[in-house]
């Protein structure tokens, strides 16, 4: 059940949740909580709210001012998608990133080589992805390095995190510290069981939509969100979800992501750790032996990285003309869909559309609005 807060405790976190600016941020911080009682059932959310304290004070520091140099830790996203490559030091990041991209990354065998992020474009068949190296958020002892939620801040916006491994220097204990570092800042790295959507509204009180079964009530819901100061709200929840689903959402303000975890290394140690196994198992992310060195595997590894993606390549056509290059979309994107994206007027005057591809049963199929696409469907649609 949700934690029963101190009224100003509760006003504190309102404040924050209305804060603005960094400054005004920091400040309901620090006072919300130094109002929160130390017991087992606030523990977690203190944990949290530190954490996050201390990220605003990291963003603060390194704010540009007015006129300054632009941030280094700000890379432009190209192409279908942006993944990064994430780990400790000398974890075979960079060598990795020359692998799979045309960037020239410095590679050398003494720690924190890279001292910003390094983008390359990654060709995978017809589809170009960024991939970003990081530098290293753990020592060779596997202690936090200082720059490390700078790079952690970067990950939170990516597509997708590639957690790089060094199969010599204790695998699992790099994994574990990795995974709990992105949740120290709101990232959890496992596939997202269930969505939780809250939109704030300046009036009619809390409202429950759900898509699926929800574990609890509206007054549960309630009592959570008044718990922060919001009274006028409606939450959808889409899939299964318990009343701490919605916590995680509404208080920790969690962000899922998708990932991988990239085993390197592996002509310098063969034996691999069970215990990788099983946390991969249990965050539902794909696990993958690799050696950079070698370079065996690499285009299963571009392969593994684009339907780590979910994405899909759909081709169009007009007038028996087919385009050079394809649309890349989310997985399970509508052919309605795809005409909004082509132009708006195209999905306005939508009349039907044909399709070939295997989302189809008779190729040149007669499709409407609703009809799913699936990876490299050539699509022509007829409109008004």
């Amino acid at each position: 059940m949700p934690t029963n807060l101190p009224a100003e405790a509760k006003a504190k976190l309102a404040k924050y949740r209305e804060a603005r600016t960094h400054e005004e941020k920091i400040k309901a911080l620090e006072e919300a909580i130094s109002c929160i009682p130390h017991h087992k059932h606030t523990e977690k959310m203190l944990r949290q709210l530190k954490k996050r304290l201390a990220q605003l004070r990291r963003e603060l520091e390194r704010k540009p001012v007015k006129g300054g140099r632009k941030d280094e830790f700000s890379i432009e996203k190209e192409g279908a998608a942006q993944v990064v490559l994430l780990g400790a030091t000398n974890s075979g990041k960079s060598s990795l990133l020359a692998l799979l991209t045309n960037a020239n990354p410095e590679i050398a065998e003494y720690p924190m080589t890279t001292k910003r992020p390094v983008p390359g474009m990654m060709v995978y068949e017809d589809v170009e992805i960024q991939v970003v190296e990081l530098p290293a958020i753990l020592t060779e002892a596997l202690e936090e390095t200082s720059i490390a939620y700078k790079s952690l801040g970067m990950a939170r916006n990516a597509d997708l995190i590639a957690v790089v491994l060094d199969a010599t220097n204790r695998p699992h204990e790099q994994l574990r510290k990795i995974v709990e570092m992105l949740e120290d800042i709101g990232v959890v790295l496992k596939r997202e069981r269930t969505r939780v959507i809250l939109e704030k509204k300046d009036s009619g009180g809390i409202r429950l939509v759900t898509f699926g079964k929800f574990q609890g009530n509206i007054d549960d819901v309630k009592k959570l969100l008044e718990s922060v100061g919001i009274r006028n709200a409606v939450v959808k929840i889409i899939g299964d979800a318990t009343i701490e689903d919605v916590e995680e959402q509404v208080i920790y303000e969690f962000v899922y992501k998708k990932g991988l975890v990239i085993l390197n290394k592996l002509d310098l140690n063969s034996e691999y750790s069970s215990e990788i196994e099983e946390m991969t198992a249990r965050l539902g992310i794909p696990l993958v032996r690799f050696s950079a060195k070698e370079g065996k595997g690499l285009e299963e590894l571009k392969q593994l990285i684009f339907k780590t993606l979910e994405l899909i390549r759909v081709y169009t056509q007009k007038d028996g003309i087919v385009a050079r290059k394809p649309i890349v979309v989310p997985s399970g994107t509508t052919v309605g869909q795809l005409a909004y994206l082509i132009h708006k007027e195209l999905a306005r005057g939508f009349r039907y559309a044909k399709v070939w591809g295997n989302s189809v049963k008779v190729q040149g199929q007669k499709v409407g609005i609703d009809h799913v696409l699936q990876d490299k469907d050539l699509v022509e649609i007829f409109a008004l």
